[in-house]
């Protein structure tokens, strides 16, 4: 008995097919046509150059302390008008302000 699979994205299930890897997915059978269908999930980690999106843990007027998988990133940035040593400080107090709200998070 043969039976035939609708392939929902084909060239994709084909190409991981061949490089010998495995498809998730869901195979059922379609209500009107009575086909079988197989839909596979779309995984975005398989994605070439795919990154989780980042979380945001504290938030400052002018930077943010965020989480990614792998890192903690504190990221600053102040206004060009405010001139260097100004600047400066605000970078460097907004800096010690997200240290301090990681450090106060990890006891």
């Amino acid at each position: 008995m043969k039976k035939f699979v609708f392939l929902v994205n084909a060239f994709a299930v084909m190409a991981r097919l061949e490089d010998g890897l495995s498809v998730e997915g869901s195979l059922f059978k379609d209500k009107e046509s009575g086909v079988l269908s197989f839909r596979p999930y779309n995984r975005l980690s398989r994605v070439p150059g795919y990154i989780p999106p980042s979380v945001v843990l504290y938030e400052t007027p002018n930077g943010s302390l965020r989480q990614t998988a792998l890192r903690n990133k504190i990221v600053v940035s102040v206004k060009r008008s405010l001139g260097k040593l100004r600047g400066a400080t605000e970078i460097l107090a907004q800096a010690r302000e997200l240290t301090d709200y990681l450090r106060t998070m990890n006891k």
